[in-house]
C-alpha cells in the first residue's frame, strides 16, 4: 500500500541504485525508486510490499526542501480484541461474543473517537537550512469495530489526520509553529494540562514508546512517577499551537487556538457554532546562584455560541499564575487561579482557587516527600486541564450536552492520590523508599466539598477498567441499574445519598500503597509490583480513609502483576486482583437519571470482582514487538441481583516503529 510520495531532486543517479528512469518534457532523467516494508522494518522473509515511491530529478537539487537530512519515522499499529462474555449488562453496545479493531467500539456518535489511537502515524522531516526545519505528519485510524447488538456491523472507513511544522532558528530567538491535529500541548496544570491517573502495569499502554518489553517493567520498579501520563500530561489540539524561545531574556511564549477532544462532539453539529479554546502561557526562567526558578503566566477560554441565531454565549475562562521553584534540596510549586463563567445555566459566575506543593528529595530527608494542599472554587473549571469537574455549568462539547453524555462531569469523585477536584480543598501526602531492591511508594489524600451541592457520590472501579468501560463507551447511565459512568480507560460508579438535609459537608479520603521488588530466580529476572488503593465518601472532613459502614460507600482494590525475562526476545506476565465495593443503608440504587427497579430501591450495593490474566511480549526486532493479554474476569453484587457479568478477553497487539 502506497503511503506516501515524495519528491526529491539529486544530481546524479550514482546513489540511487539500479531503477527504471525515463524522460520528462524538459529532456532530463527522472528516477523511481521503491523504498521496501522489509527495508523499514528489516523483516526478513516478509513479502516485499513497496510503501513509498520516490520521484528523483537530476535538476534543480536547490529547490527541494528535501535535499539533505531527510528523516522518515512513524508506527505503525495493529490491534484486535475478543470478548467472550456469559454473563453481561443488557445496555452493552458490543455482542457477548465480539471481535473489535480498535481500542473503543464505534458507537453511532463521533464522540466514540475521544478514544483510541491511531493505526498509523508517519512523520516526514527535513531541514530547508541548518536554521530551519519543515515537517508533515500523517495519522489513520478506521471504524471498525466489529458485531453490535443491533447485528450491524461496522464497516471499514478511514479517518485521516494532516498535521504540518515548521522551526526556524534565529541568534535571538527560535519559532516554531504546528497546524493540524493531533497536537499534543500544556500550558499550565490547571489550564490546559491532564488529570493524573494511574493506569494498569498489565495492560499495553497505546501511547508507550517502544523498547524492550521487560525494560517496560524494570522502569515501573525504578521511576516514581504513576504509569499513565498519557501525552505527558499534555491535551489534544486540532488546530494551531505555535511556540518562541527568547534566547536573551530566558522567556518562553506559547500560543493555543483550536479544538480539542472535549470541546467537540458530534450531536452539536447542526445547532451552530463550534466551540474553540483559546490559550496562551508566558514564561520566564530564572538562574541564580542555588535557585533555579520557572514561573508562568496562562490564559485559556472556551468560547462558543449556543445556535446559528440567537448568539446566546457559552464561554468559561480561567487566568492562572504558576511557578516551580527548587532551592537547594528542596522544590516547591504553585498555581493560583481566577475563573469566570458566561454559560446559560449560570451568567457571571466567578471563583478562586489555588495549590502549594513542597517536594523534599533525598538529600533533605530520609524518605524523600512531598505535600501539597489545594482550594479550588466549583466556578474554577477547565475541561481541558487537570481539575476533575463537578459544576454542571460547564459542559464538555457545549451547553445542550445531556448530562448522561458528558464526560467531563464527575459529580463527587473520591479521587485518586495527586487528583485535584474543583468545589473542593484538600491535601496530599507521597513518599517513597527503596531498600535494595525492595521499594515502597505511599500516598494518602484527604479532603472535604466546599459547598454540599449534590447527593450523588461517585466510586471509581480499578478492576479491568479499560475492558468494563467500553461495554457502552462514553455514556453516563450505564449497566442494569443505570449508575456505571464510563471515561476513557476508567469506569465510575454513582450513587445517591438518601440522608435527609444539607447542614453537611462530605469527606474524601483516599489511601494508595505500591510495593515493588526486583530479583533473580533460577537464573530469570522477575520484577513483582503490587497496588493496593482504598478509598471512602463520609460526613465531613477526616484524617484517615472512613472502613465502617459510617461511610457512604468505600471500596477496596488490590492487584499483583508478576513481570519475567524468558529470553531477551519473550517476556511473560500475569496479574491478578481483587476488589470490594459497599454503600450503607443511605445510599438509593439509581440516580436520578438512571432507570429504577422495585428490587433495587433503598438496597445497598454490596460488589465482589476478581481478575486472572497472563501475556506474553515478543520482541522480535529491535523495534517492533507482538504483545498477547488475556484476561478471565467476574463482578457481582450481592444486593443489587442485575449487578453482574462475567467473561474473558484477548488482546493482541502487534506495534511496529520507524
Amino acid at each position: 500500500m502506497v503511503l506516501s510520495t515524495l519528491i526529491i531532486q539529486a544530481k546524479d543517479d550514482t546513489s540511487i541504485g539500479k531503477s527504471d528512469s525515463v524522460v520528462n518534457q524538459n529532456n532530463t532523467k527522472t528516477w523511481h525508486k521503491s523504498i521496501l516494508l522489509s527495508d523499514f522494518f528489516n523483516l526478513k522473509g516478509q513479502k516485499r510490499k513497496p510503501v513509498a515511491s520516490f520521484i528523483l530529478d537530476e535538476e534543480k537539487p536547490k529547490e527541494s526542501i528535501f535535499k539533505k537530512n531527510l528523516q522518515i519515522s512513524g508506527i505503525a499499529r495493529i490491534i484486535s480484541i475478543y470478548r467472550n462474555m456469559d454473563t453481561y449488562y443488557e445496555d452493552m453496545i458490543t455482542s457477548e461474543k465480539n471481535f473489535s479493531f480498535t481500542d473503543y467500539p464505534v458507537a453511532l456518535s463521533g464522540a466514540s473517537f475521544l478514544g483510541g489511537y491511531p493505526n498509523l502515524e508517519l512523520n516526514v522531516q527535513s531541514k530547508i537550512t541548518n536554521d530551519a526545519t519543515v515537517n508533515v505528519g500523517y495519522s489513520m485510524s478506521h471504524g471498525f469495530s466489529g458485531q453490535t447488538t443491533n447485528d450491524a456491523g461496522k464497516s471499514l472507513s478511514s479517518l485521516q489526520n494532516l498535521r504540518f511544522g515548521g522551526k526556524l532558528n534565529t541568534s535571538v530567538a527560535k519559532f516554531n509553529l504546528n497546524v493540524g491535529s493531533v497536537l499534543w500541548t500544556k500550558l499550565s496544570r490547571f489550564t490546559l494540562g491532564q488529570t493524573e491517573y494511574r493506569d494498569d502495569y498489565f495492560d499495553r499502554l497505546p501511547w508507550d514508546w517502544y523498547r524492550k518489553s521487560f525494560l517496560r517493567y524494570e522502569e515501573y520498579h525504578g521511576l516514581g512517577a504513576n504509569v499513565g501520563a498519557q501525552g505527558g500530561a499534555r491535551s489534544p489540539i486540532m488546530g494551531f499551537v505555535g511556540n518562541i524561545d527568547i534566547f536573551p531574556r530566558s522567556i518562553n511564549i506559547t500560543m493555543v487556538l483550536g479544538r480539542t477532544n472535549l470541546t467537540s462532539t458530534d450531536s452539536r453539529k447542526t445547532l451552530g457554532f463550534p466551540e474553540m479554546v483559546y490559550g496562551a502561557r508566558v514564561e520566564k526562567n530564572f538562574f541564580v546562584k542555588s535557585i533555579d526558578a520557572r514561573v508562568g503566566a496562562n490564559f485559556y477560554t472556551r468560547r462558543a455560541d449556543t445556535d446559528k441565531s440567537r448568539g446566546i454565549q457559552d464561554n468559561n475562562e480561567l487566568y492562572t499564575v504558576d511557578g516551580n521553584i527548587r532551592i537547594r534540596k528542596t522544590k516547591f510549586f504553585t498555581e493560583l487561579a481566577y475563573g469566570k463563567i458566561n454559560t446559560p445555566h449560570l451568567r457571571g459566575g466567578e471563583g478562586f482557587g489555588g495549590a502549594f506543593r513542597v517536594d523534599f528529595d533525598k538529600r533533605a530527608s530520609p524518605v524523600p516527600f512531598s505535600i501539597e494542599v489545594y482550594r479550588i472554587d466549583k466556578n474554577i473549571v477547565s475541561i481541558d486541564g487537570s481539575i476533575i469537574n463537578s459544576n454542571s455549568a460547564v459542559r464538555g462539547g457545549g451547553y445542550a450536552t445531556e448530562f448522561i453524555y458528558d464526560v467531563t462531569r464527575i459529580i463527587n469523585a473520591a479521587q485518586e492520590v495527586g487528583q485535584y477536584a474543583n468545589n473542593r480543598m484538600g491535601i496530599s501526602l507521597n513518599a517513597e523508599k527503596k531498600f535494595g531492591k525492595l521499594a515502597f511508594q505511599f500516598g494518602t489524600n484527604m479532603s472535604q466539598e466546599i459547598e454540599n451541592l449534590s447527593d450523588t457520590i461517585s466510586m471509581q472501579h480499578r478492576m479491568v477498567s479499560f475492558t468494563r468501560s467500553r461495554f457502552r463507551p462514553w455514556y453516563q447511565a450505564g449497566g442494569n441499574y443505570g449508575r456505571i459512568r464510563s471515561l476513557w480507560r476508567r469506569t465510575y460508579e454513582t450513587m445517591i445519598i438518601s440522608d435527609d438535609g444539607s447542614d453537611y459537608k462530605k469527606g474524601y479520603n483516599g489511601v494508595e500503597l505500591l510495593t515493588k521488588y526486583r530479583v533473580k530466580f533460577l537464573t530469570k529476572d522477575f520484577v513483582l509490583m503490587n497496588l493496593t488503593t482504598f478509598n471512602s465518601i463520609q460526613k465531613n472532613f477526616s484524617g484517615v480513609p472512613v472502613v465502617t459502614d459510617r461511610a457512604f460507600a468505600r471500596t477496596l482494590f488490590t492487584e499483583i502483576t508478576v513481570a519475567c525475562k524468558l529470553t531477551n526476545k519473550y517476556t511473560i506476565v500475569v496479574n491478578g486482583g481483587i476488589e470490594r465495593l459497599k454503600g450503607n443503608n443511605k445510599t438509593l440504587a439509581n440516580p436520578d437519571n438512571g432507570n429504577p427497579t422495585a428490587d433495587a430501591i433503598g438496597v445497598a450495593a454490596d460488589q465482589h470482582g476478581e481478575t486472572y490474566g497472563i501475556g506474553v511480549d515478543y520482541d522480535f526486532s529491535s523495534t517492533a514487538g507482538l504483545h498477547i493479554r488475556h484476561r478471565w474476569f467476574n463482578h457481582q453484587d450481592f444486593n443489587l441481583v442485575l449487578d453482574k457479568f462475567k467473561g474473558s478477553e484477548t488482546m493482541f497487539e502487534l506495534k511496529l516503529f520507524f
